[in-house]
């Protein structure tokens, strides 16, 4: 490996540059190229600023849930656990998968039945890239935000993605 500082040529995988001194760790690193590339690899998904989820429990009907996403605005709800961990999400692909059409009396039918379980999640300081990527991936609409004992702490969209790394692109134009 070549010595960024003094040119040398070092035996792959050494730490240091033999001849400087100066470390060669950085350059296995991949290294932003642009301003968006360096807001993926090092933004951390808080600056999405995440809002606040709409939780229920295991217990509560569709029929509660559903008027819950419409009253706010939101298309999901997070699903706690008794010990408030998240244990899944109802959204409308859910609801429209699920349950549209199938005649069901939805005050009498329970989220944890048509629930998607141990859905996708993010820490908050982890890589706006790694939120980007479990998006795409997992082909999901939404993605909760947990703490560190996985209780939901907030959410965003890939609306919400989207709209920040457009903000960045322009901002360099």
């Amino acid at each position: 490996m070549k010595c960024p500082a003094c040119g040398y040529r070092n035996l792959p995988g050494a730490d240091a540059c033999e001849n400087c001194g100066t470390s060669l760790t950085r350059e296995d690193v991949p290294q932003a190229g642009s301003e968006v590339e360096r807001s993926l690899m090092e933004d951390p998904v808080e600056c999405l600023q995440p809002i606040r989820p709409l939780t229920v429990d295991l217990q509560t009907s569709l029929d509660d849930a559903i008027q819950l996403m419409r009253n706010h605005g939101i298309g999901c709800v997070l699903i706690t656990a008794d010990d408030g961990k998240l244990t899944g999400i109802l959204t409308e692909r859910d609801l429209l998968h699920k349950v549209a059409a199938r005649g069901l009396d939805l005050g009498e039918c329970l989220v944890r039945d048509f629930m998607s379980r141990a859905p996708e999640s993010s820490k908050p300081d982890l890589p706006l890239g790694y939120a980007l990527q479990r998006v795409i991936i997992s082909d999901i609409r939404y993605l909760p935000i947990v703490d560190d004992s996985d209780r939901p702490a907030g959410i965003v969209s890939s609306r919400d993605i989207i709209a920040y790394m457009a903000k960045q692109f322009y901002a360099v134009q």
